[in-house]
Order: structure tokens, then C-alpha cells, then sequence
């Protein structure tokens, strides 16, 4: 499946900061660039979401079960 190509206009100053940014990533395009901080962005997301207990709560073990078949 061939990505759609469209044009995106941003300010000179958004521009350079992508382009530190590429640098940064050891990216080859802007877009690349702006993938990769979406993917970031997205993980810290998810990680916020499904990692709220982590450091709090602690795994369940088999004494944890309660005993459903007597």
C-alpha cells in the first residue's frame, strides 16, 4: 500500500526545531522525525494509562486465587 504524499506548511522555527530533532534521532526526513515523536508521544501515553500501579502493586500469586471449585 503506497502512502499518501501531501503538503504541510510550518513556521522557519518549527522547521529548524525538526531538524535539530532529526539530528537528534538519526532520522533522514522530517517526517521520519515527526514518526518517530508520535510513537514516543503514544508510548508515554499507554505507559501513563496501563502503567498507573506499576511500583505499587504487586503481582498476584497462586495464594492470591480464591477457591471457585470446592
Amino acid at each position: 500500500m503506497a502512502a499518501a504524499v501531501s503538503s504541510v506548511r510550518v513556521s522557519r522555527q518549527t522547521l529548524a526545531e525538526l531538524e535539530r530533532l532529526r539530528q537528534v534521532f538519526h532520522t533522514r526526513s522530517a517526517d521520519e522525525t515527526i514518526l518517530q515523536l508520535v510513537r514516543e508521544r503514544r508510548s508515554r501515553a499507554l505507559h501513563r494509562m496501563l502503567g498507573s500501579g506499576k511500583g505499587v502493586v504487586s503481582r498476584f500469586a497462586d495464594e492470591d486465587r480464591l477457591a471457585a471449585h470446592d
